[in-house]
């Protein structure tokens, strides 16, 4: 019997670190409503705390892309996600807002050593083919693991209220990390004496030239493709974090029961979790021209239906389109990396594209949440995020087009 890759293995660990690192945290919007009423918060001064472990973990960004060059992503790792299941549990006892905001700088600090970026230097270490498949696999976890656990932690919030439900998300999460890490994460396929995952029909060429191949972060910089990916990727991350904090307040707010807003919020992550592995194939196999276009018409298209919401079929198409837009979160930035700037300095070069991303994660969530509390609608930040999608559409292909004429 022909041995499985053991590269397929570290996909899997990372399917499961995605699902409990990071996909528990896609629960956040669920939390919202029963914390905002019980504390008497507002909106947007609640999910500020999210803009504080956003802001932090943007700014140690390019410090966890260097660590992860130097020292053992999995001893990184273990650390790192190990505090950030105890933060979880940590906000059920908070109940003043300085409470939310320290332990979300404490979570801050720590939530890079699960995150996109480290599973994306991960996965890239183990597969010279295939990337874009094996990180759309490795990064559906995050969808997965919020598909399953935003009904189960609704259902907690419901019965036992939003305290119990910090605390099921932060030992549910402790529980499926700290095992896989232990035992199926490998830094590099060298540390088995293996090789990085290669198509067979592939010439074996020069491995140290192909590894040395790229541009450098100071040459990358000077690049008109690093700002118009960079601009992409913030439309990219604001197309997709302020919908995901707000979703849950917005269509409760028209009426909808607790049930059906979990279900589409489920539905949502159901889409995100098959749109990743569908989008890593499309950027494989069609290229990334065809598959920016499809990102940025996904991230048109959420906000567009969400301003139809109260059509009852409305939040379902809102919820398939926000899916398969929060694809881009993650997948954007490692593939168009890859493809524009090379391996020669990509872990630097991530990184600092990573911190763009997370500043779009920082500031829309609460912004959205202050036009809310300013408006009392969420109907203007519905129409800027369309616009959003529109420019994300142009730049990605923009970018793409510039650099085939580079090639030509």
């Amino acid at each position: 019997m022909k041995k499985v890759f053991y590269g397929w293995y570290i996909v899997l660990a990372c399917v499961l670190i995605a699902a409990a690192g990071i996909g528990f945290h896609n629960t956040a919007s669920i939390f919202v409503r029963p914390v905002t009423e019980d504390l008497g918060f507002s909106r947007g001064e609640f999910t500020f705390f999210r803009t504080i472990v956003t802001i932090l973990s943007a700014g140690l960004l390019p410090f966890y892309g260097k660590l992860a060059a130097k020292y053992s992503i999995k001893k990184i790792m273990l650390v790192g996600t190990s505090i950030n299941g105890l933060t979880l549990v940590a906000y059920s006892l908070g109940t003043q807002l300085w409470h939310f905001y320290f332990i979300a700088a404490i979570s801050g600090l720590f939530v890079n050593a699960g995150n996109f970026m480290i599973i994306g230097i991960l996965i890239s270490r183990w597969f010279e083919d295939k990337k874009g498949l094996a990180l759309g696999i490795a990064f559906a976890g995050s969808g997965f693991g919020a598909a399953i656990m935003n009904p189960m932690v609704s259902h907690v919030i419901e019965l036992y209220g939003w305290q119990m439900g910090y605390r099921f998300s932060g030992i549910a999460a402790l529980a499926v990390l700290i095992p896989i890490i232990l035992f199926l994460v490998k830094d590099r396929p060298q540390d088995m004496g293996l090789e990085a995952y290669k198509q067979k029909d592939k010439a074996d060429t020069n491995t140290t030239a192909a590894k040395s191949e790229g541009l450098t972060l100071a040459e990358a910089r000077k690049n008109p493709l690093f700002l118009l990916l960079a601009i992409a990727l913030l439309g990219v991350s604001m197309s997709s974090s302020a919908p995901n904090a707000h979703t849950v307040p917005y269509l409760s707010d028209l009426g909808y029961s607790a049930g059906m807003v979990s279900s589409v919020i489920a539905f949502s992550m159901v889409f995100l979790t098959v749109g990743k592995i569908f989008m890593g194939y499309v950027f494989d196999k069609f290229g990334i021209l065809i598959g920016g276009l499809a990102l940025g018409i996904f991230c048109i298209l959420s906000p567009t239906f969400a301003l139809l919401a109260l059509n009852p079929v409305a939040p379902w198409l809102h919820a398939i389109f926000l899916g398969l837009a929060s694809t881009g979160f993650s997948l954007t930035a490692n593939i168009y990396a890859m493809k524009f700037f090379g391996n020669k300095d990509f872990p630097t070069i991530l990184s600092i594209l990573s911190v763009v991303t997370a500043l779009g994660a920082a500031f829309s969530p609460p912004l959205m949440g202050f036009a809310y509390d300013f408006l009392s609608s969420y109907t203007i930040a519905w129409i800027t995020l369309i616009i959003t999608g529109i420019i994300v559409t142009l730049c990605l292909a923009g970018a793409t087009i510039m650099h085939r004429r580079k090639l030509s």
